[in-house]
């Protein structure tokens, strides 16, 4: 058997690049994971981050090839502006990455087909076929982390937009006479709802998110304050766009949905406030997959291309 084969069953192999470490997986037809790899995100960014992407995919592909696992294409998701459709990634600050031709220079090391993807469509894709999102076709994937944004999924396809930036709610505005965000505009939801922006409202210098949970979870009032007013933003924002498209599922992942109920139970009461004169309300649930969101999501689209390569739209 060879990785070329079409007659033979699809594996997929997936990695997830975050600012701290790049983590790869390498999945069976069934779905399940047969081998791992990992390595801490070199902190120099840029070049050193795309060759520690080629190291991992290079032992994610020998472990396939030598278990007979035929695999689509390496799919590695990366945060910030990804062109998934020219392979390039156009600015991931936390990655020191500026315009760089991710696909170019890793399909050429690796000698196996490659794609690149954001990560937050990776998370959502793989909350759709193994998490959360199990038995739906058209759902929404919130991520709140040091930054907010959404994929949207329609009949199984992740939506991307024309220039590949669907779903950047983070800089919807939010707050008519808002502070400033890094992104020039004033009072986007970024700035509002976001780690940093929770941690800011709650009087929290130090410890991020995490210490603020600690403190709302013994009573702290500014810091429970901080989380509601969060959520009020979230729901309040993306009631009308849920409305629009017609989706009544929301799965939330990121960092700052780990606060739990706290969160999730008030975005639920401001939907339910928010669409109360609609027929049905969003329901807001948690992303099952934690952590393993965007890795399994890719190695599953490294299966889907390999199974359907027409479906390559993001």
């Amino acid at each position: 058997m060879t990785m070329t084969e079409t007659g033979s069953p699809s594996g997929g192999i997936g990695i997830d690049v975050g600012g701290s470490k790049i983590a790869g997986v390498v999945i069976e037809p069934s779905g399940s994971v047969v081998a791992r790899k990992w390595m801490p995100t070199p902190k120099e960014g840029g070049r050193a981050v795309v060759e520690a992407c080629i190291s991992v995919a290079s032992g994610l592909l020998e472990v396939a090839r030598a278990g007979g696992i035929a695999v689509g294409p390496v799919v590695i998701g990366m945060p910030g502006t990804v062109d998934s459709v020219r392979g390039i990634v156009r600015d991931a600050p936390v990655l020191k990455i500026v315009n760089y031709e991710v696909v170019a220079e890793v399909q050429s090391a690796v000698g196996h087909p490659t794609t690149v993807i954001h990560d937050v469509k990776a998370a959502a894709f793989g909350e759709l076929i193994a998490g959360a999102g199990i038995g739906q076709a058209d759902v929404a994937y919130l991520n709140i982390g040091t930054g907010v944004s959404m994929s949207f999924v329609f009949d199984w396809q992740v939506y991307r937009g024309v220039r590949g930036l669907a779903g950047e709610i983070g800089h919807v505005r939010a707050v008519a006479d808002g502070i400033q965000c890094n992104c020039g505009r004033y009072g986007c939801l970024e700035t509002v709802a976001s780690g940093p922006a929770i941690a800011r409202a709650a009087g929290i210098t130090v410890g991020g998110v995490e210490a603020v949970a600690a403190a709302a979870a013994k009573g702290d009032a500014r810091a429970i304050n901080a989380i509601h007013d969060a959520a009020g933003h979230l729901g309040r924002v993306l009631a009308d766009y849920m409305t629009v498209l017609d989706l009544q599922l929301l799965m939330v992942g990121g960092g700052v949905s780990e606060v739990g109920p706290l969160l999730l139970d008030r975005l639920q009461e401001v939907f339910d406030e928010q669409l109360a004169d609609v027929e049905a309300t969003v329901r807001v649930v948690p992303a099952a997959l934690g952590g393993e969101s965007g890795v399994l999501g890719a190695a599953h689209r490294s299966q889907l291309l390999r199974d359907d390569r027409r479906r390559t739209r993001w």
